[in-house]
């Protein structure tokens, strides 16, 4: 087992993102071209609604239920509901959507609901790889999940946040499209700004 401290953890969330870089790579036989405005935008985008939609349906399911739907065990804040490890964590699934969409989805400017569908069930994949990845190296849950509803993987994920994939996909999906159609400039990165400042915010207060 690999101690858990913050470079270790950064390095593990690194490791992923350049594995799948480099396997989507080979795969295309070529290294696939970054433009680095563009995913950083993308990777903002998870982060700012990743982390605002978990502080929100973790509450909401509490209220409802009487206990939360998850608990964070890695660098937890805000009693457990998001993680100061979010940029890794949601940064990474924002850098893994914007390599898709740009090798294998495509989605047209007319495409709503289809990028939903596909990021809840690809989201639910992603979080067993890389929770029960970091499970195994550090033996530790980067996320604990309440309800025992997949067999042996129960904990490492759950169904119940399909819907909360489905909607991050399909809000993040058609900011992305308007982007796109205003253009990646320079003047984006003012946005990127005041998107983090509001991460900031949600993460401090």
């Amino acid at each position: 087992m690999f101690e858990i401290t913050a470079l270790s953890s950064i390095a593990y969330g690194l490791a992923l993102c350049a594995t799948y870089y480099v396997v989507v790579s080979l795969i295309k036989k070529q290294f696939v071209r970054i433009h680095f405005r563009t995913a950083f935008f993308y990777i903002t985008l998870f982060c700012l609604f990743g982390i605002a939609g978990e502080v929100f349906v973790n509450n909401i399911w509490q209220y409802v239920y009487g206990w939360p739907l998850w608990e964070y065990r890695l660098f937890p804040a805000h009693g457990g509901d998001i993680s100061y490890f979010f940029p890794l964590i949601w940064g990474m699934l924002g850098f893994y959507k914007y390599i898709n969409d740009t090798v294998f989805h495509r989605f047209s400017p007319d495409q709503h609901i289809k990028p939903g569908i596909i990021m809840g069930a690809e989201a639910i994949l992603l979080e067993l790889v890389y929770n029960g990845l970091f499970l195994l190296l550090f033996g530790e849950y980067i996320f604990y999940y309440l309800p025992a509803n997949m067999g042996p993987l129960s904990h490492l994920s759950c169904w119940q946040v399909i819907p909360f994939y489905f909607v991050v996909g399909f809000f993040t999906n058609e900011l992305i499209i308007e982007q796109a159609k205003a253009g990646f400039h320079k003047r984006l990165l003012l946005r990127i700004a005041f998107y983090w400042m509001v991460i900031g915010a949600l993460i401090l207060f």
